[in-house]
């Protein structure tokens, strides 16, 4: 009974674990020579927490921050603490698609799984699509909209998961919209989902899936690795 107990409630602690994202917000547009802000956040997008750093669990404050130019030169960007996220800026040299991306697995086994979280930011520099592309090839698992139009209300919007260029089995995506309102919705398998933003305004995807893999990591065993990936997506009225 004892155990069962047990069990139970570290299930329960695990939740509210499981549910924090890292996220990266920036403008989606930029220009050539104009210095761009990048901003890192761990909490939950759609309740407007953003956690303070000093509470940011195990490892999380060591993630790396990359940024992928057009011709897929990557390039670490320097981050510093302010309040309850990280910032960052980069200027861009060239037209095109720059990608910022985060991959970080997180120091402790809990219940049994490694958790590894990724967070994806794409910047369209002088309206430029050139390098859009890379973000399969330099993340494992990815979260992809389409960048040819401008999100609208009201009109679908596809969403693309790819793990190491492949649809990720029992992939799931959740949408958590501006106003709060959040839905998941399974990937089908070819690894896309569609849906209708309700409101205009930036919503924050989570593409998710466990994968059946067993291991140690940082000298404990694991029997599975949960895999989330954060995207931002801005909507137009």
């Amino acid at each position: 009974m004892k155990k069962f107990l047990f069990s139970v409630i570290l299930c329960c602690s695990l939740q509210p674990l499981f549910a924090h994202a890292i996220w990266i917000e920036t403008v989606t547009t930029g220009k050539v020579g104009q210095p761009q802000e990048v901003k890192v956040f761990l909490g939950e997008y759609a309740d407007n927490e953003r956690d303070s750093i000093q509470h940011w669990f195990s490892n999380m404050k060591d993630f790396t921050l990359y940024l992928v130019k057009p011709d897929g030169q990557k390039e670490k960007l320097t981050v510093t603490p302010n309040g309850n996220y990280f910032t960052a800026t980069f200027t861009p040299a060239v037209a095109g698609a720059h990608l910022l991306s985060i991959d970080h697995t997180v120091q402790e086994v809990y219940g049994g799984s490694k958790i590894h979280y990724y967070a994806m930011g794409l910047v369209k520099v002088n309206n430029s699509l050139t390098g859009v592309d890379n973000a399969k090839e330099y993340t494992d698992f990815s979260l992809q909209t389409s960048l040819k139009k401008a999100n609208k209300l009201h009109q679908p919007a596809s969403v693309q998961l790819s793990y190491k260029k492949a649809a990720p089995a029992g992939g799931e995506v959740t949408v958590q919209s501006p106003e709060g309102w959040t839905k998941k919705f399974k990937a089908g398998e070819a690894g896309g989902v569609t849906f209708s933003p309700a409101w205009p305004g930036r919503y924050m995807l989570e593409g998710t899936f466990t994968e059946e893999a067993s291991g140690q990591h940082e000298g404990k065993d694991f029997t599975k690795v949960w895999h989330c990936v954060t995207y931002c997506m801005d909507v137009d009225k």
